[in-house]
This record gives C-alpha cells, sequence and structure tokens, in this order.
C-alpha cells in the first residue's frame, strides 16, 4: 500500500489461442489493473461510501496513493461482482443464535438516472418515473431487554441483504420464485431463521411483503410494525381532522391507545365512521379502513407483547451513519448495472463498506435505514 513495487513472474503464451497468461498474477490476487491487493481493498472501500471521484481524492490526499477515477470505478464494481455472486451461491446454513429469530422485509423508492427509468411507469404527472425501489431483508434477534422489560435488539445482532430486484410471482409460471424473495430465502437460511423456535417477520402489512413472508416463511408469526400502524392513524387523523390540531392528535391518541389493547373493533368502528364523509377524508377513511382489516390478525400486540416479543423492526442505523456523509454528493444508481448488496452484520463495519459494489449503494441503503428508522417513531 506504500509504494509502487515491480513484480518479476514467468508469463506463458500459447500459439493455439493466440493468448498469455502468468499464473502467478492469480495467486497474488493482481488482477490487471496495476493495483495489489490491499490498495484494491482500499480503492473498494472508498468506493462504497463516496463517488469515485471523491473516492480517488481520499486515497490521494488521506494515503498518498495515486489512483485514477476509472480505476477505483473498476475495482470497486469487479469486487461487487465477486461479492455478489458469493451472495448467490454460497448459502451455508447456520444454527440460530437464539430461541426467536426476527426478520425484516420493506421496499422504498431511491432516485435513479434517467436512461435507467425509460418505459418505466411511474408517479409524476405525465406518468413517468424518478425512482425504482430497493427491497432490503433484515435479520436480527432481540433477548435483550430494555429498563421497561421491552425486546430490545442485540447488539450486533443484525444482518441485511438488499438490491433491486422483483419480488413478482409470475401467475404462468408460479414455480418459479423472484429474485427478490430468493434474496429474502438465503439470507434467512444463512442465519438460521428456520430453525429457530418461533420466527417472526415484522414488516409495514403491504400485500406484496405478506404474499412473499407467507411463501418463504410460511411458519413464522407475522406482525405489522407497531409504530408504522400507528403513523397510518395519525395521518388519517391529520386528512379528517387537519394537520396538527388539536382534534385531529386527540383522535389518533385515543386510536393508539386501542391499537395497543389490540382493541380492533373499536379502531376500526371508529375509522368506518369517516367512510362516507365527502372528499379525501372518505377516501382515506375507505383505504385506512382495508388496511387494518386485512392486517387485523398481525396487529394483536398485547397478546405479542405477552408473549415477550418485540413489535418494531431492527434498526438499520449503521447503515445509515456509514453513508450520511455522502449520501447527498452520491451520484444516482445505475440500476441495471448494479450488483446486489452483500449480506454483512452490522458488528462487522468493514463488511459493510468494503463489500459495498459500488458508490450508490451507500445512498441506496441509507434511503432504505431512513425508511425503516422512521418506524421507530412513534
Amino acid at each position: 500500500m506504500l509504494d509502487d513495487i515491480t513484480v518479476q513472474r514467468a508469463y506463458y503464451y500459447c500459439p493455439a489461442c493466440g493468448h498469455g497468461f502468468c499464473p502467478r498474477d492469480e495467486a497474488m490476487g493482481l488482477d490487471g489493473s496495476g493495483l495489489s491487493p490491499g490498495v484494491a481493498r482500499m480503492a473498494a472501500r472508498v468506493g462504497s461510501m463516496a463517488s469515485f471521484q471523491e473516492g480517488a481524492l481520499l486515497l490521494q490526499e488521506l494515503a498518498g496513493i495515486p489512483v485514477d477515477i476509472k480505476a477505483v470505478e473498476r475495482t470497486a464494481k469487479r469486487i461487487g461482482r465477486e461479492v455478489a455472486h458469493d451472495e448467490e451461491t454460497l448459502v451455508k446454513e447456520m444454527l440460530p443464535p437464539s430461541d426467536v429469530m426476527y426478520a425484516g422485509i420493506d421496499g422504498t423508492g431511491i432516485p435513479m438516472r434517467r436512461e435507467e427509468l425509460a418505459g418505466r411507469a411511474g408517479k409524476q404527472p405525465d406518468g413517468s418515473a424518478k425512482t425504482r425501489e430497493v427491497k432490503e431483508c433484515v435479520v436480527w434477534t432481540a433477548d435483550h431487554r430494555d429498563a421497561h422489560g421491552n425486546p430490545v435488539r442485540d447488539e450486533g445482532s443484525v444482518s441485511y441483504s438488499a438490491a433491486l430486484e422483483s419480488s413478482h410471482w409470475n401467475d404462468s409460471r408460479p414455480e418459479e420464485t423472484p429474485p427478490f424473495a430468493q434474496r429474502v430465502q438465503r439470507e434467512l437460511t444463512r442465519r438460521g431463521f428456520f430453525q429457530a423456535h418461533l420466527q417472526v417477520v415484522i414488516a409495514d402489512g403491504a400485500p406484496w411483503i405478506r404474499n412473499l413472508a407467507s411463501v418463504i416463511a410460511p411458519d413464522a408469526l407475522q406482525i405489522v410494525d407497531l409504530y408504522h400502524a400507528k403513523e397510518h392513524l395519525s395521518e388519517l387523523a391529520s386528512t379528517i381532522f387537519g394537520s396538527h390540531t388539536d382534534l385531529a392528535e386527540r383522535w389518533a391518541q385515543e386510536r393508539h391507545q386501542e391499537l395497543e389493547a389490540s382493541q380492533l373493533d373499536a379502531v376500526l368502528a371508529a375509522i368506518a365512521k369517516f367512510i362516507d364523509v365527502p372528499g379525501d377524508a372518505g377516501k382515506r377513511a375507505s383505504k385506512e379502513h382495508e388496511y387494518f382489516q386485512n392486517n387485523r390478525e398481525r396487529m394483536d400486540y398485547a397478546r405479542f407483547r405477552a408473549m415477550g416479543l418485540s413489535v418494531a423492526p431492527a434498526s438499520s442505523k449503521p447503515a445509515a451513519v456509514y453513508s450520511s456523509a455522502s449520501a447527498a454528493n452520491t451520484p444516482a444508481c445505475f440500476g441495471a448495472r448494479m450488483a446486489p448488496m452483500p449480506s454483512s452484520l452490522c458488528g462487522q463495519p468493514s463488511s459493510v463498506i468494503a463489500l459495498t459494489p459500488f458508490g450508490a449503494a451507500a445512498r441506496l441503503l441509507a434511503t432504505a435505514a431512513r425508511r425503516l428508522e422512521r418506524s421507530h417513531r412513534p
């Protein structure tokens, strides 16, 4: 890492195919880029934390190593592809570290380059899209308790895997598992989730997540994240009574209390009163009534807490911390050319950074992390 070195080795040429190679290069981890394995790791790390241009500047300023921008890009992408290949092919089942294992599944939109959105339908006035959805699977344990006896995420227990992948089952080929469902299955297998005495999936209640969890982990207990459910009620209150009004706050707090007490009939009855109200309030009330009705079995919070279970997802804060400094200046993702995120433990931050496919992945993962962290706020 400290200086240029010259490596002398034998070169072998094949007259039949017209190609030559140096066997020692492979043995020493040299890839033809002119970067030693140590510098290649450094280039991949800075390439995952910032833009490739900023990464090259960091190597020059902090290590005195002149590496051009394209070399940082090529190295980060190459290592990303290798990590992605390992993530897809090396699946060794672990013993569950706890009798109770938790998994979270979520998705959120991230800004994309225009060429990656060509032909995609979106929510813009002209029907075009500005984002694509990154989907994330999180696995953790929560054996520790806080001062009030509530489950707390165990330090270093969180692993996560994320990618721009489809979760859609093709009706004409139902035997084919979509890519993201395969990713979830691999991550749960690696963590020993399926061997746990009690398997719990915590999510936001979206139909696609419910269906995916039912297929991949049919024995798991599904729970709608409590704070996400509360957010639905608070937003409905704002639509009906106006944002930040005393009446909206009081109505939402009453529904929150009923929700935590597993009084879903009372919650549904309170929402139903506004379904016939003209305008946005009635439309939102009808939508939320359907949401709570469809998820009522997943909102039995009094029973879940009596079982000693967590009712909120694990925080992905480490990922957000790593990338917050550079997220604002990171270029948008390249989408189809981006390799999937590797699986890595939060307790091993170096692997989170060094194995990220390339710069925009930091922004991608931070967006998903912020989505999960918002669910911790009442």
